[in-house]
């Protein structure tokens, strides 16, 4: 019996998993093909590109405008990552690129894309 290693995972959308006879069979003829299409559901929290994953982080004007600061972006391994921002002002849209914390790359085990976090301001609405 075939099955899935699921382990490396990294598939994108429309890669088609073929498992060779392993499908229906009837007397005298060959055991048919089983073939797996993969789709991708949408994540809550980041996007897909390729192996790389996009996660947008919001910064206070407070933060943007005085720097020096962290932040901490989540992984889909569960972790926190903590993210220095440097000492000066910070622009909307600024990227910041986390080297293998993206998808498995299927085509490579133990290889991961990455985690690309754009930083987003949130201006207020009224001034006090």
């Amino acid at each position: 019996s075939s099955g899935i290693n699921a382990e490396y995972g990294g598939w994108k959308a429309g890669t088609k998993l073929t498992f060779n006879q392993e499908g229906d069979v009837y007397p005298g003829k060959k055991p048919k093909d089983v073939v797996f299409i993969i789709s991708e559901k949408p994540h809550s929290i980041f996007t897909r590109d390729g192996s790389d994953l996009h996660y947008t982080a919001h910064i206070s004007l407070v933060e943007a405008l005085c720097g020096n600061f962290e932040i901490v972006v989540p992984a889909l391994t569960q972790e926190k990552i903590p993210i220095p921002i440097g000492d000066s002002c910070t622009k909307p849209g600024l990227k910041k690129k986390v080297r293998g914390y993206g998808m498995p790359i299927s085509k490579n085990p133990g290889q991961f894309g990455d985690l690309i976090v754009t930083i987003n301001v949130d201006f207020p609405t009224i001034l006090t």
